[in-house]
């Protein structure tokens, strides 16, 4: 099978003020909090059946809180997606793919939309 593929949405990220009140907002809504994390700025997972949130805590004010920040896709190797991508013309910097610890380890690059929306690839490092 072709590697590269995109295999669900991993999340919507969205950006907060004040996270311990947007995680209870959340949970009063009916999500449930799959895991906190700190990677230089706090991050917060909540998931309600297959629909699951990042929760990003802002401090820079020209980032405005309520606002989707990305979309994210998960995708089966991030490497060959990217390639994929770049081999339709949909221009995505290799160099950018990082790696987090967040969830268990994850590899992710951003990368833009044609309207500047702000897109992600995600993939779970097993």
């Amino acid at each position: 099978m072709e590697k590269g593929n995109i295999t669900g949405l991993a999340h919507i990220g969205v950006f907060v003020k004040d996270m311990a009140a947007s995680i209870d907002f959340y949970k009063r809504l009916g999500f449930t909090l799959d895991a906190e994390e700190s990677v230089g700025v706090k991050l917060a997972f909540l998931s309600a059946g297959t629909c699951l949130i990042e929760l990003i805590e802002i401090k820079d004010t020209s980032r405005p809180a309520g606002v989707v920040d990305h979309v994210a896709m998960t995708v089966d190797d991030i490497e060959a997606a990217v390639a994929r991508a770049n081999a339709n013309g949909i221009v995505i910097d290799a160099a950018k793919i990082s790696a987090a610890p967040i969830l268990g380890g994850i590899k992710n690059v951003f990368f833009e939309g044609p309207d500047g929306e702000r897109l992600e690839f995600f993939e779970y490092v097993k």
